[in-house]
């Protein structure tokens, strides 16, 4: 009996290839081993695979390939979202290609190349804003676009509240008895990148105003993240006399910078001020560092997951994932 429902993954599985080779063999080309094509003919027989032309042709389109486009790919954060994504597209054979944003003619040239020549299968938007000409253009992209830490409409999207991590860190502090709050963060320079920084601020700073608690401007450094100035202004903030009892970062890695420089100047943490970071990568466990986690790997794996059904189901309407976010406690905040 035949089985009309068997499908190239089937196949694929079958023979213990990927579903590129499977489509290699279809369409004749020479690039396959003779191990592999044996294999995948002796599973296409048993199974009584009878591929459709419009499959064939479809196959013929695929790349096998997804892009991921994001501001910097240097911060942990970044990476472990990009391992998230991998955990997924390596299980179905798919390469994963970056696209590093530097400055603005670096997004125009990439959207150009991609929506054009079709180089990709799909897009994984990484903490990316765009204007309504460059939405314009991915809307006519023959490939799905997923979102990932903010949502644009008719897209795929995995959402991250910023605003929602700044009000959360600060009830976790308030409820820890700190009433004097500080604030360092990096300030968003590229117009195209999530404002990440400023909105966890605000969450911030609002929370505590709503408990009769300003900020004062002293106790507030948001710039640019070099290390040399952000050595400087984490020193000169800490030569303050009137000192925070507590400090919430905007990223884990500034975290980790201002606990070595506050030790430096024999500035307990937590006994004379409580740290507080964002992102809870990795590190954070092993330093003991407190900190608002935003399941990097774990929206990765969401924004890969939902490119791979949108290319399956191209029809289907977007969907919208929101990623909870959670406080992790450890010594840096003080005792439970």
């Amino acid at each position: 009996m035949k089985n009309s429902k068997a499908t190239i993954y089937d196949v694929a599985k079958k023979a213990g290839v990927s579903p590129a080779t499977v489509s290699r063999v279809l369409n004749g080309t020479t690039k396959v081993s003779p191990i592999s094509r044996s294999a995948v003919i002796a599973a296409i027989k048993e199974l009584n695979f009878i591929p459709k032309a419009e499959a064939v042709a479809n196959a013929r389109k695929q790349y096998r390939k997804i892009g991921v486009i994001a501001p910097f790919f240097t911060e942990t954060s970044y990476m472990q979202r990009l391992r998230g994504i991998t955990s997924v597209l390596s299980a179905m054979h798919y390469e994963v290609v970056i696209y590093a944003v530097d400055e603005i003619d670096d997004l125009n040239s990439y959207l150009e190349m991609l929506v054009s020549g079709k180089r990709v299968d799909g897009l994984i938007a990484l903490c990316m804003r765009f204007n309504d000409a460059e939405l314009t253009v991915l809307r006519e992209a023959p490939f799905p676009v997923c979102f990932v830490e903010n949502e644009e409409e008719g897209f795929d999207s995995v959402t991250v509240k910023n605003l929602e991590g700044g009000q959360k860190a600060a009830e976790y502090l308030f409820s820890k008895g700190y009433r004097k709050p500080g604030f360092i963060g990096e300030k968003t320079s590229m117009e195209y990148a999530i404002a990440a920084t400023e909105d966890r601020f605000t969450g911030f700073s609002f929370f505590f105003a709503n408990q009769g608690i300003t900020i004062p401007d002293n106790h507030v450094w948001i710039g640019e993240f070099t290390e040399n100035k952000l050595d400087k202004a984490i020193n000169d903030f800490l030569k303050q006399k009137d000192l925070p009892d507590c400090v919430f970062c905007s990223s884990d890695l500034i975290a980790a910078r201002f606990i070595k420089l506050a030790k430096n100047i024999k500035i307990n943490v937590p006994e004379q001020m409580a740290v507080l970071g964002f992102d809870d990568i990795d590190i954070s466990h092993y330093i003991g560092l407190s900190s608002i986690s935003q399941n990097l790997d774990e929206s990765g794996r969401l924004a890969a997951e939902m490119v791979l059904s949108h290319i399956k189901e191209p029809t289907r309407i977007a969907r919208k994932a929101l990623v909870p976010i959670t406080v992790i406690e450890r010594e840096t905040t003080g005792s439970c």
